[in-house]
Formats: structure tokens, C-alpha cells, sequence
């Protein structure tokens, strides 16, 4: 893991000063900020020995959250960067239908049973635009994303009878992956795509998102898209996997 993130860093930096040597001309500067309506699955467990893995909505009841979500990004010519931040806290409360065993606790069935999946993302990312065209009223980029996504995670479950139990898993997880976009009008109407992915060892990790957007005034621009994050992390002797998918709508201001 601690490799693929150093080939990961070099690769950025390496990439980045390519972008920007060869850049062609312009700079953009802004944010967005955006209201996700995702829906959750998956299920998770330690490997403590005994313990069972439990299913986040069939096992404990947890629900569907809508998350906020915010990204700024500075361009110059051809490179982008991209900082993002989105946090999910999702919560169960549920009779159990069968045992289950965390981190060595056993919670047996029937007893009523108070979940939590709390999940903090910081993302930071590099595209490197090596398609860029402005063709009059109409334009076009096709390029290539260097991503490192910081996962912050903590499950707890707690009863009467058994009291809280937590468990946390925290890792940086690099990604490759592209990004296209097509603008009409002088980018009055515009449609993007952003996809990235890594796997290895048995982990993955996949985080896509697609959005049509609108620009009413100057400087701001109405948002629409869809989002997905398929994850699946084995670390600090925690075995987590979970989906996230599901529509969006925002804004974004940029100049």
C-alpha cells in the first residue's frame, strides 16, 4: 500500500509539471457545493477471531442519508486541481434477528441494537488535460486523473446489555482514472464526467461522478448529477465494504 501511494505522489508531481510546462492559456479559480441523495449497502466486520460480518441495513437497520458535499479547483491551462471533503454519518437502531460478534463483543439476538457508520473523505486530485480544443461556440477536454482519497472511518454498535463497541480504519488510497467534458455556447450548458479507480491485494476502491450543468449568470453555474462509490478496504483489522450511489443537485462559483 505505502509503494502504490509513493508511484501515486511521483506520478502526480511528475505529471503536474508536465501540465504545467505545456499548459496552453487560461486560468479558472472556484467551488462547488452539493446536496447527495445517495443510497447505502454493505456490511463489515473485524477479525477478531469469532466475529460474524453484519449487514449494515438488513442486520442493523441502517438507513439512507442525504450528505452534503463541497470541491474547489484551481486551472491553469491544461491542469486542474481539485480538493474535496464530503462526510457520511449513517445510523441504525434495530432488534437483532441472529448473533452477531464485533470485535470480540457478542450481541445476541433479540437484543435492541444502536448502530453508527461514520465516514470522513478528503480528496485531492490532478487532471492533466492532454485534449483541450475551443472549436467557436463549442468546446471539449478529454484527460487524464491522478487521485489520492483519504478514508476516515469508524463503526460502533452498543446495547443495554453490551454496551458501545468501535472500531476505526483510516488509510490513504491512490487512483488513476480519466475525465471528459463537453461545453456549448461558450460553456453556457456543459456536461462532465469524472471516473477513478484502483485494486489491489483484495481492496478496491471506484468513485464516479457524471453532472449537466447551467450557467445563468457570469461567475455561477447550476449543477445536476449522479455519484457513485463502491469501496472495499481491509485495514486496522477491520473489513468494511459499502456502495454509494444515488442523484445530486448544486451550484458553483468560478471565475
Amino acid at each position: 500500500m505505502r509503494r502504490i501511494l509513493q508511484i501515486g505522489t511521483v506520478a502526480a508531481v511528475v505529471l503536474l509539471m508536465a501540465g504545467i510546462a505545456f499548459a496552453a492559456p487560461g486560468f479558472e479559480a472556484g467551488a462547488r457545493g452539493a446536496y447527495w441523495f445517495p443510497e447505502l449497502s454493505g456490511d463489515a466486520r473485524t477479525s477478531a477471531a469469532g466475529d460474524t460480518r453484519f449487514d449494515f441495513e438488513d442486520d442493523l437497520g441502517v438507513g439512507d442519508e442525504n450528505v452534503p458535499f463541497g470541491e474547489a479547483h484551481l486551472r491553469f491551462g491544461n491542469v486542474t486541481l481539485r480538493v474535496g471533503y464530503a462526510r457520511f454519518e449513517f445510523d441504525g437502531n434495530k432488534e437483532l434477528t441472529q448473533t452477531v460478534v464485533f470485535n470480540g463483543v457478542a450481541y445476541s439476538a433479540t437484543d435492541n441494537v444502536i448502530s453508527s457508520l461514520d465516514l470522513k473523505m478528503v480528496d485531492g486530485e490532478v487532471q492533466y488535460d492532454f485534449l483541450r480544443p475551443d472549436v467557436g461556440i463549442a468546446g471539449f477536454n478529454l484527460g487524464l486523473l491522478l487521485k489520492v482519497k483519504y478514508v476516515d472511518g469508524k463503526v460502533e454498535l452498543r446495547s443495554a446489555s453490551q454496551g458501545a463497541t468501535t472500531k476505526d480504519f483510516k488509510a490513504p488510497i491512490p487512483m488513476v482514472g480519466v475525465a471528459a467534458g463537453v461545453g456549448f455556447l461558450k460553456d453556457m450548458v456543459r456536461v462532465d464526467a469524472r471516473a477513478a479507480g484502483i485494486a489491489y491485494s483484495g481492496n478496491h476502491l471506484y468513485d464516479a461522478d457524471a453532472y449537466a450543468s447551467f450557467a445563468p449568470l457570469p461567475f455561477v453555474r447550476i449543477q445536476g448529477g449522479y455519484r457513485y462509490i463502491d469501496l472495499k478496504i481491509d485495514k486496522d483489522d477491520t473489513l468494511a465494504s459499502f456502495k454509494l450511489s444515488g442523484p445530486y443537485v448544486g451550484a458553483q462559483l468560478s471565475f
